[in-house]
């Protein structure tokens, strides 16, 4: 599509990437500037997704930058090469053919439309519906709800976000302290504050099944998304003790419920901000 580039994020995921591409490839109406940012998997991505067709442009990152730092290298080259939009796509899904032209005719409608994002579902008959574009968060309960039905949402996720560059060219890009976790969400709400909407695209359908990196971070997810989400609320929240420790309440109950007690030490770490460091999941 004239003026879209879709930016994937490749981490040791390279065959759901490749299937993804395949989805792309599938797309009704013009087609898109395909952008695939090798994030310092490791492994031989590089070298298979090198012989896949489809790709305009193959960005090589010689260390995992994490979502946000993937996505930002995407961008530039997306800005650099004319593009008016950016459509963000987990490498681990499949678009429905109508996904992307239902995304841009809604940004189309109104100027002051930063972000769109669409309907995920856990099936390719699209019938399992998993998030209603995005969600909202409570600055109460430390938790981010996934919206299941249509109404306002103040965030979209990620997983499926097309974006206006001149909106990112005001606010800035993703922050790249969200190593995982939170960044669409902070991301949202930094365009928000500065006028700009956010809208669901009910049109554009995309199938994710199951985060294939989340798989892979194993009890390094638990330091990834509670450290980003102290990040979050310290930004955010006019109260940031408030959210925090309701989150750590929240999250230490249903470890205490599954019998994880190192996972609960994990997070009381993470609240007294021992754990600063990120993990190591480039070897």
């Amino acid at each position: 599509m004239t003026g879209v580039a879709v930016i994937l994020v490749n981490w040791r995921g390279a065959e759901d990437t490749i299937s993804c591409l395949a989805s792309i490839g599938r797309l009704n109406g013009p087609r898109p500037y395909v952008i695939v940012v090798e994030n310092g998997s490791g492994d031989q991505s590089l070298t298979r997704l090198r012989s896949v067709p489809g790709i305009d442009a193959l960005i090589e990152s010689p260390e995992n930058l994490g979502f946000g730092g993937g996505c930002n290298l995407g961008i530039a080259h997306a800005r650099n090469s004319g593009c008016n939009y950016v459509w963000l796509l987990n490498n681990d899904t499949n678009p429905m053919p109508d996904a992307l032209m239902a995304l841009h005719q809604r940004i189309s409608m109104d100027p002051r439309i930063g972000a769109v994002g669409s309907l995920i579902f856990r099936d390719m008959a699209c019938t399992d519906l998993i998030c209603w574009g995005g969600g909202n968060v409570s600055f109460l309960s430390g938790q981010p709800r996934q919206r299941r039905t249509p109404g306002p949402v103040n965030f979209i996720t990620g997983t499926s976000m097309l974006l206006r560059l001149d909106a990112l060219a005001q606010i800035g890009d993703f922050d790249e302290r969200f190593f995982l976790y939170w960044e669409d969400t902070d991301l949202c709400f930094r365009l928000r504050a500065a006028g700009w909407r956010l809208e669901v695209a009910d049109a554009s359908r995309v199938r994710h099944a199951i985060s294939a990196s989340t798989r892979k971070l194993g009890p390094d997810l638990t330091r990834y998304f509670n450290d980003s989400a102290f990040m979050f609320f310290s930004r955010h929240a006019a109260l940031p003790f408030v959210p925090i420790l309701a989150n750590f309440i929240f999250r230490s109950a249903g470890q205490a419920k599954a019998g994880n007690y190192a996972e609960i030490l994990r997070l009381l770490r993470i609240l007294l901000r021992i754990d600063k460091g990120r993990p190591a999941i480039n070897g």
